[in-house]
């Protein structure tokens, strides 16, 4: 018997639902994934219109360059289909580089869906330090100032962290705009001594601020979790707190032999924005005539008067200076060095300018000593 070509069948490829095509994960070869997210092509009346998107968040630590798929028949029926690039191709994704993964149906060797495939590392979040990292008076948006201020010392501690800033004399502290920047998540401030809470969250638009005594500035800073917070205190003040009504005086004349003490030869004012009090004895420089070695008693000796509980702003208090008995006549001159700290702030030591008054004193022989 003969064969002819009406007897052949032709065997037509049933329709493939490419919706089965769907990838239901996309597990890398012995690579630990900490985030994935599909999206699916998109399908319309069984076909692609759009491709899908698999993005794929890895460890910091993994390398992303020799990366194989590892597809199996739980993320792909892999009796119907077949996915290329297959698991024993090593690819990059350095660089944010994309790959196109292309699922073919078997029975019709088609490509039916794809899938732009991107992975990254997770980004690594540096723990926050909670810091001041800047606190700037610019003058840019406070033009009264001469130039920029910035921060002089930083004092960090397991408590209350410090800054100071010293504006020039004459600055008016009520109406001051700081420029801030922070390591944290959140800022906030408190113009109260003792407030419950972090205080009130800081502006975004520039603000200006009374920093004027008594008033408090503390900034806050929270973290990204809003569990951990850390409080620095800012101090705005003057370098050079300590105003002289004379920065010269002459004592009236001493008779030799005598200890006179004069009571307010001229008088010390507080020119700055806190409490002061002294931070060390008085020393003496330009001592003439020269003297060596150091007396135990200077010539001339000076101390201030202080009210208790240090001098305010603004108060003034006297300047008293005592002339030694035990010297012969002539003219005697000295500086005296006054130190001096803001009240109950032993971190301000060495950060104020000291005052310096010239002192001169005449002893004048008495025929009868």
């Amino acid at each position: 018997m003969s064969c002819h070509s009406s007897d052949d069948t032709d065997i037509t490829p049933p329709e493939v639902n490419i919706e089965e095509a769907k990838l239901s994960d996309f597990p890398l070869f012995g690579v630990d994934v900490t985030e994935i997210n599909i999206t699916d092509p998109e399908i319309i009346n069984n076909k692609e219109t759009k491709f899908g998107e698999i993005k794929i968040i890895v460890p910091a630590r993994t390398s992303l360059d020799e990366i194989a798929a590892s597809i199996t028949s739980q993320e792909l029926d892999l009796s119907k289909f077949s996915i290329a690039p297959g698991n024993d191709e090593l690819l990059s994704f350095e660089n944010e580089k994309v790959h196109v993964f292309t699922i073919s149906a078997i029975a019709t060797n088609t490509d039916i869906l794809h899938y732009e495939v991107s992975i990254v590392k997770e980004e690594v979040l540096v723990p926050e330090t909670l810091r001041i990292t800047s606190f700037t008076f610019e003058k840019s948006k406070n033009p009264n100032l001469p130039d920029d201020v910035t921060i002089s010392k930083t004092v960090e501690a397991s408590g209350l962290d410090k800054i100071y800033l010293f504006v020039p004399s004459g600055t008016d502290f009520t109406d001051l705009i700081p420029t801030v920047a922070f390591d944290g998540t959140k800022l906030y401030y408190s113009q109260e001594s003792s407030s419950p809470g972090p205080g009130i969250e800081y502006p975004a638009e520039d603000t200006s601020f009374d920093f004027k005594y008594p008033k408090v500035f503390n900034l806050t800073v929270e973290d990204r979790n809003g569990d951990k917070r850390k409080t620095t205190a800012v101090i705005v003040d003057v370098i050079n707190p300590v105003k002289l009504e004379a920065i010269s005086v002459t004592t009236p004349d001493v008779t030799q032999g005598t200890s006179p003490y004069f009571t307010g030869i001229t008088k010390w004012t507080n020119q700055g924005n806190h409490i002061i009090n002294f931070q060390k004895a008085t020393t003496y420089e330009d001592v003439s005539p020269v003297i060596t070695p150091a007396p135990s008693e200077w010539p001339i000796t000076v101390d201030r008067s202080l009210p208790g509980g240090g001098l305010k702003p603004g108060e003034s208090a006297n300047v008293n200076v005592q002339v030694s008995q035990y010297y012969p006549e002539g003219i005697y001159k000295s500086t005296a060095v006054f130190y001096t700290r803001i009240f109950q702030d032993n971190d301000s030591d060495d950060l104020l300018e000291p005052a310096k008054l010239q002192i001169t004193a005449n002893i004048v022989s008495d025929d009868d000593w």
